[in-house]
């Protein structure tokens, strides 16, 4: 055996680096290059639909997709949360919902968005609530939460808002944002959905 070992060890050792390569490459193919981290989180504490205090620190642990938005919004605002329903979609097939990736959505129209309002909106869309949260507060809360994350928000005479269309965060288990998404018709939930689940660890 030894002689045999000797004589083909070295292409045996080839074929194993190339075999190791070969996986290595599809994987990166298919994945794509690790994200890089681009900032922690700011952690926040705002009111869930039923009063509860909620934080961003509660779902750690998960990958999250956070969403800034306001219901009454004519455009990107829906479409966004019609894009992330059609994800929660594809994500409860993988059996991801809720135990590895969970969505949050933060209104910064409080005094219109009441909870009974904002849940209407939510169950209208067809938002599945094992996995989705609903946040409000004050307005000047709601706003600085925005600000936080870099969410320039300015209301309107009209009672309506204008914000950065960039509302919408991809954010690890760690509470670190990975990807900064522009909300609207311009998501690609292909790729999206790859980052989600690169980042929980499937496929």
């Amino acid at each position: 055996m030894k002689p045999w070992i000797q004589k083909h060890g070295f292409k045996l050792t080839v074929s194993l680096l190339l075999v190791a390569l070969a996986i290595s490459l599809f994987t990166w193919f298919n994945q794509g290059p690790p994200l890089p981290v681009l900032k922690q989180a700011p952690n926040f504490e705002l009111s869930g639909l039923d009063g509860g205090k909620v934080s961003l620190s509660d779902t750690n642990g998960k990958v999250r997709l956070v969403e800034f938005l306001f219901t009454n919004c004519p455009d990107v605002c829906p479409a966004t949360t019609y894009n992330m329903v059609k994800l929660q979609n594809e994500l409860k097939k993988d059996g991801m919902w809720g135990n590895k990736v969970h969505f949050l959505s933060v209104t910064f129209d409080p005094e219109r968005d009441t909870p009974q309002a904002f849940k209407t909106y939510g169950d209208k869309m067809g938002m599945d609530y094992n996995g989705w949260t609903l946040l409000t507060g004050t307005e000047k809360q709601t706003a600085d939460v925005a600000k936080d994350f870099g969410v320039m928000v300015q209301k309107m005479k009209d009672g309506g808002f204008v914000h950065t269309v960039t509302s919408l965060f991809l954010v690890d288990q760690q509470g670190q944002i990975r990807k900064i998404y522009t909300m609207g018709e311009e998501m690609d939930n292909d790729e999206i959905l790859k980052m989600i689940r690169q980042i929980a660890g499937s496929k």
